[in-house]
């Protein structure tokens, strides 16, 4: 857990340290993290303070001790191995959204019967990209 190796920790450095575990290929966002942390707080496995006007949070003893327990160190290895990995790793909707951005087509205004042409060739695209995925690679 974040916690455990920085020790007390505000929301938004917990934040940083999970992107930077993660090779920066994810931003956690304060809807994602702060109510992780409040239920690990209802949990008692952290607990807040306040310093300089700044809440921080860190472990409790019962969260160092479920910490220890779990295999949430393990799966923490893995993604930060993956991520420090030579292999670059990249969602569909990332090239997607590289292949939207690059695209001068996306700014062309088609007639009705165009859009449904594009339309079908889109669908003829997401169905050859379900193959591609589907011959033995993974999500992970």
């Amino acid at each position: 857990m974040v916690l455990d190796s920085l020790g007390t920790a505000h929301g938004y450095g917990i934040m940083g340290e999970l992107k930077n575990r993660v090779g920066g290929g994810w931003k956690p966002s304060p809807g994602a993290i702060y109510p992780a942390l409040l239920a690990l707080v209802e949990r008692g496995y952290v607990e807040t303070a306040d310093e300089d006007g700044t809440r921080v949070y860190s472990l409790t003893a019962a969260g160092r001790v479920e910490v220890r327990a779990s295999s949430v160190v393990g799966r923490w290895a893995s993604l930060s191995a993956k991520a420090t990995s030579s292999e670059q790793r990249v969602t569909v909707g990332s090239l997607l959204d590289v292949f939207a951005a690059q695209n001068e087509l996306r700014r062309r205004l088609p007639s009705i019967a165009q859009r449904e042409a594009i339309e079908s060739i889109l669908e003829r695209a997401s169905t050859e990209i379900e193959g591609t995925l589907s011959q033995g690679e993974s999500d992970g």
